[in-house]
C-alpha cells in the first residue's frame, strides 16, 4: 500500500529558494550577481582586445607619394646633409644624419611636415615594438635603383652585450621611391644580407658615379669588431657583398668617409 504524500491532497510541493522566478524571496541584486559578473567578464576582455588590436596594428598610413618628375639630389660638404623630393611633390626636402651613422630625419620642403624612423618602423610594426628596447633602427636614403628618386634602406637588429655577436633581425628591406611622409612605400624589395648580426650603422653614396647608390654597411664582427660592406642594386632589391672591405673598432668606422659626400654637392657650398 502507497504511503500518502505528507502534503496532503491539493498541496504543492515547495520551490526551492535558490530558484529564481515567482516566489523567489532573494534581493535582486543576489538573484543577478551571477548574470551581471558573466557580462562584466565579457566586457573586460573585449575591451583588453581592443587595447591590444590598436596597440598592435600598424600606424595609419601618413601621406604620399606624388608623382612629381624625379628632381637633381644633392648634399651639404659634410655629408651629413642630403636635399632631395622624397615624397614626389615637386620640393626638396632635407634629410639629416648628423652622427652619419643611420638615423635619420626629415624636414619637409613643401607643406610643414617631418618625419624620422620611428614613424617608419610604427607604420610597419605597430607603436608597441617599435619602442623594442633590445633592438634599434638604422636607414638611409639613396638612388639604389637609378630612377631618379631616393629610396629608404632600412634595417632593425638586436646589439650584442657580450663578444659573440647575435643573429636578430626582423626587418632588411628596401622602400622604392617615391615615399610616403613615413618613408615607407608600396614597392618594396628585399635587403638581402647572409649575416644577420647588429648593424652599427648605414650610409649611401655613389662612389663610382653610375647613377645607382651603393650601400655602405657597417655590421658587428664581435670582439669590438666593425665589419664594412657594400650592397648594390639587384633583381628589384639591395644585395649585400660578403665580402668585407674593411675592419674597424666600434669608434673608427664613423670616421669612414664614404656616405652622402659622394653625391654631388649643393651649389652655394
Amino acid at each position: 500500500m502507497t504511503s500518502p504524500s505528507v502534503y496532503g491532497v491539493g498541496m504543492s510541493t515547495p520551490r526551492d529558494p535558490r530558484t529564481p522566478g515567482v516566489g523567489d524571496s532573494r534581493p535582486f541584486s543576489e538573484r543577478h550577481r551571477r548574470p551581471l559578473q558573466i557580462i562584466a567578464a565579457v566586457t573586460a576582455t573585449a575591451v583588453v582586445f581592443t587595447i591590444a588590436w590598436f596597440a598592435l596594428a600598424p600606424a595609419p598610413a601618413a601621406p604620399g607619394p606624388w608623382d612629381h618628375a624625379p628632381m637633381a639630389v644633392c648634399s651639404e660638404s659634410e655629408g651629413t646633409v642630403l636635399h632631395a623630393d622624397v615624397d614626389g611633390d615637386g620640393h626638396l626636402d632635407e634629410v639629416r644624419d648628423p652622427d652619419r651613422e643611420g638615423v635619420i630625419t626629415v624636414e619637409g620642403g613643401g607643406d610643414a611636415w617631418r618625419t624620422d624612423l620611428h614613424d617608419t618602423l610604427s607604420r610597419l610594426v605597430g607603436i608597441v615594438r617599435v619602442d623594442d628596447p633590445d633592438r634599434e633602427t638604422r636607414g638611409t636614403l639613396g638612388d639604389f635603383d637609378g630612377d631618379g628618386h631616393v629610396d629608404l634602406a632600412l634595417f632593425w637588429s638586436a646589439p650584442h652585450s657580450g663578444d659573440d655577436p647575435v643573429e636578430d633581425m626582423p626587418i632588411h628591406e628596401v622602400h622604392f621611391g617615391p615615399l610616403s611622409r613615413d618613408l615607407t612605400s608600396e614597392r618594396v624589395g628585399p635587403l638581402r644580407i647572409d649575416f644577420k648580426g647588429f648593424v652599427y650603422g648605414i650610409r649611401a653614396g655613389d662612389q663610382n658615379g653610375d647613377g645607382r647608390a651603393e650601400l655602405q654597411v657597417f655590421q658587428t664582427a664581435g670582439d669590438g669588431g666593425v665589419d664594412q660592406r657594400v650592397g648594390h642594386y639587384d633583381d628589384g632589391g639591395v644585395t649585400v657583398d660578403n665580402e668585407t672591405i674593411d675592419f674597424h673598432d666600434t669608434s673608427s668606422w664613423r670616421r669612414t668617409d664614404l656616405g652622402w659626400d659622394d653625391i654631388e654637392t649643393c651649389s652655394g657650398e
